[in-house]
């Protein structure tokens, strides 16, 4: 059970790492613009915005990785039914 707890925080640790460097932006970010540092402020949001852009990317890729795996999969399955239909026929 913990082992695969670990394997899971492990596969998604680029993501956790990530957020993290997120978190510490935002915390800048405020500290900028109650110091009114807007410059440094605005590059940090920026920077913030980019990081959640990345994520949201490699999120979307992941999942249309995986429709086309399944699509794969049921083209490979259409195969083996035409040729078990083909057996069929030829019997």
């Amino acid at each position: 059970m913990i082992k695969r707890v670990l394997n899971g925080i492990w596969d998604i640790r680029w993501v956790i790492i990530a957020l993290f460097i997120m978190i510490s932006f935002i915390a800048s970010t405020i500290q900028d613009f109650v110091n009114k540092d807007y410059d440094s402020g605005f590059n940090n949001l920026m920077i913030v915005l980019l990081l959640i852009q990345v994520i949201l990317l490699l999120w979307f890729r992941a999942d249309a990785e995986k429709l086309i795996n399944i699509q794969d999969e049921i083209i490979d399955l259409q195969d083996e039914v035409i040729k078990q239909n083909e057996k069929l026929i030829a019997e």
